[in-house]
């Protein structure tokens, strides 16, 4: 029978590691297709507004996609979901920016929260901030392109003023520039494509239970509360949800609301403040989470045995957590359609409406991080 216990308990642990790296789908879709109406710049808006599917599809594909990836692709993409700064300490508002100053700094000391060293920075850490910064930067990687295009659209407009019959070589080149592999709309897809797959780190980032270590509730008897809050609590909103959500990141948009994460300089410190917010607000998630029994767990044969909390019915708790997922997404799409903002004007503001490609994103290639060196796991060779 403990056999039995155990083994069930690897797999709830196995359970909780999953739990760990997600909104949940309906949480993320919510989350980038909102931000394509709270967006403000108006070609970037039209452009988005025509794509709030696809925007959301993107917004899941680490989740959906790139989860189930062999090897050493889950082993590096699954930490940038997350940001368990308790390992090192301090305070998060704080934290230094500089991801391979922390691992030279930190990785092999002792851990701040627990007992033990701290063997990989990347894999115990997390990477959240980092990773949504890297997307950023790999959308404007075409900006050249994507700023020439407004010269180009008046350049064509002036020739179609002038109404002379194109040459048959000019027809050619403008087919060559509406094909998929044109210079221009390869750079515009790339631009969506991965300010998308942002998308999904930034909304993370708004879900207060990636900011801690303790990102299950055990330690504070609240086992199950992660999946329990932006899953199962989520699934019971009604219809109105992504409307509530809209509604409130366009206040915090607005002049007379402007939140920290929102005027902070660059997208680390935005994503640094915004972890601040989140991890503050971790406690009323807790006191919304009306238990009948606490968690419980213990530790046998090197194994942590779990048994998550009884909660009350979800009608008794639904009203009290609806005010809190509205206000933890919508932080996300407040943060997420300025960013996209922000890279749309540093890229040139690019003249989106001539993008005439019909590739669809169904499945992005998967991207290992950038800020840090991969060390191969030789052992797995052997």
């Amino acid at each position: 029978m403990k056999i039995f216990i155990v083994v069930i308990s690897f797999f709830a642990l196995l359970l909780s590691w999953q739990e760990a790296v997600a909104w949940g789908g309906r949480g993320h879709h919510t989350l980038c297709d909102a931000a394509t109406f709270v967006v403000q710049e108006k070609e970037l808006r039209q452009f988005l507004t025509s794509r709030p599917h696809t925007m959301g599809h993107l917004c899941n594909i680490p989740d959906i996609a790139w989860r189930s990836l062999p090897g050493e692709m889950t082993k590096e993409g699954n930490p940038g979901h997350f940001f368990d700064w308790e390992i090192i300490g301090g305070t998060v508002k704080d934290f230094p920016l500089d991801y391979k100053k922390i691992i030279a700094d930190f990785e092999g000391k002792k851990k701040a929260n627990e007992e033990g060293l701290i063997r990989s920075i990347p894999h115990e850490f997390g990477s959240l901030w980092w990773r949504a910064d890297q997307f950023y930067r790999r959308a404007l990687v075409g900006k050249e392109t994507l700023a020439a295009s407004a010269l180009g659209a008046t350049v064509a407009a002036t020739e179609k003023a002038d109404k002379k019959e194109k040459s048959e070589k000019e027809k050619a080149e403008k087919k060559k520039e509406e094909s998929d592999d044109s210079a221009f709309n390869k750079a515009v897809y790339e631009f969506y494509v991965n300010l998308g797959i942002m998308g999904h780190f930034v909304g993370d980032n708004a879900q207060p239970l990636h900011t801690t270590s303790d990102y299950d509730g055990y330690g504070k008897g609240h086992g199950g509360i992660h999946g329990y809050y932006e899953d199962v609590m989520l699934s019971a909103m009604d219809g109105d949800l992504q409307f509530k959500v809209m509604k409130e990141a366009r206040k915090m948009r607005s002049a007379e609301r402007k939140e920290k994460f929102l005027v902070e300089k660059t997208l680390l410190e935005k994503m640094r403040a915004l972890s601040v917010a989140s991890n503050a607000d971790i406690d009323l998630i807790l006191k919304a989470d009306l238990l009948k029994k606490p968690s419980e767990q213990a530790e046998e044969r090197g194994m942590k045995i779990r048994k998550p909390a009884e909660r009350e019915p979800i009608e008794k708790t639904k009203a009290k957590f609806e005010p809190l997922l509205v206000k933890h997404l919508a932080r996300g799409v407040a943060l997420l359609s300025l960013l996209w903002d922000e890279a749309y004007r540093e890229a040139g503001s690019p003249k989106l409406s001539t993008y005439k490609s019909f590739k669809y994103p169904l499945v992005p290639e998967f991207v290992y991080p950038d800020y840090y060196e991969i060390k191969k796991d030789e052992s797995a060779k052997k």
